[in-house]
């Protein structure tokens, strides 16, 4: 396959925006979605770590993903894997994590029949539109930063001619380059991965409401289970957040929270005591203001601080 002068433009730009990444997923965003449409992807997600708190983000992909993500998120083992409490999605990390960097179509790591059965897929990737999966990942000190990019068909073009691949390949130098970077200055990295490796000490995420920014609380004693509990505030907590970075008023904070807790429109008028219509208009407040393109990316917006 050959690369036309738009596409090596394109990549070229790709790798020089990498290589100044800024870890905040507004940065990651855009870089998402310019290496999924070059890749003719149908949809795409980012996963990665900041400082001990794990991030995700989308393009054109449902809700499903990130919420599934949180539900499941088990933590992190001493030797640095991200845990879930689904078997095949811990299965498939850990595997992934331990071939490295690199480019990996999905079967790399289960059937297909293995991989159509398993509850992340039923459950998040294929409702949210990522029925098929090629991305390129690279391994950090604690987890792994990863660009999936999702399709729809098996059959697409993009998977059968190996153009998805032949393109991430080219970026995935760059892409090591800018999240190894970034893992290797974070605040907390060092302190963090001593305390993996050398103790026995249950260390937990530390969330103050009255702080935007979460940090890891380090050291602490704790049983003997060898995982870190790095669990992702509650749905009030974002909500407060929310609340007060934007000055939503109490009607559309209890909104907030529905949404937050994934319910629809419905069942947040429901759990509310509100008509539908009623409910709708407090949603689509929230959305203006805190400036979410859709309800999935309140969350991010609330973890993140951002103002």
């Amino acid at each position: 396959m050959r690369i036309d002068l738009k596409e090596a433009i394109a990549l070229a730009d790709l790798q020089r925006r990498l290589l100044a990444l800024d870890p905040v997923p507004d940065s990651v965003d855009g870089l998402l979605k310019d290496i999924a449409e070059l890749v003719q992807a149908d949809s795409a997600m980012a996963a990665w770590l900041n400082e001990g708190t794990p991030l995700l983000t989308t393009w054109k992909a449902g809700p499903q993903i990130e919420a599934y993500f949180f539900q499941t998120f088990a933590g992190v083992d001493r030797d640095g894997n991200i845990r879930s409490t689904d078997p095949a999605l811990d299965r498939i990390n850990l595997t992934r994590r331990q071939m490295g960097s690199g480019v990996y179509h999905e079967s790399a790591f289960a059937g297909r029949d293995v991989i159509e059965n398993a509850a992340f897929h039923r459950e998040a990737f294929r409702p949210a539109g990522m029925n098929h999966v090629v991305g390129m990942t690279t391994r950090l000190a604690v987890g792994e930063a990863v660009f999936a990019m999702g399709y729809e068909d098996g059959d697409a073009p993009a998977l059968v001619r190996g153009h998805a691949e032949i393109i991430l390949n080219l970026l995935l130098p760059a892409f090591t380059n800018a999240f190894g970077a970034l893992d290797r200055q974070a605040r907390n990295s060092e302190r963090l991965q001593r305390a993996i490796s050398e103790s026995d000490l249950d260390i937990s995420l530390h969330d103050d409401a009255d702080d935007s920014r979460a940090y890891l609380n380090l050291p602490l004693p704790g049983p003997e289970t060898g995982y870190l509990a790095i669990s992702p505030p509650d749905a009030a907590t974002l909500a407060a957040r929310l609340a007060e970075n934007f000055g939503l008023t109490k009607r559309q904070t209890d909104v907030a929270i529905c949404l937050l807790d994934g319910l629809s429109t419905h069942e947040a008028a429901a759990r509310m005591g509100i008509s539908v219509n009623t409910a709708r208009r407090h949603c689509e407040a929230v959305l203006n203001r805190t400036g979410a393109h859709r309800r999935g990316e309140l969350n991010r917006i609330a973890r993140s601080g951002a103002r």
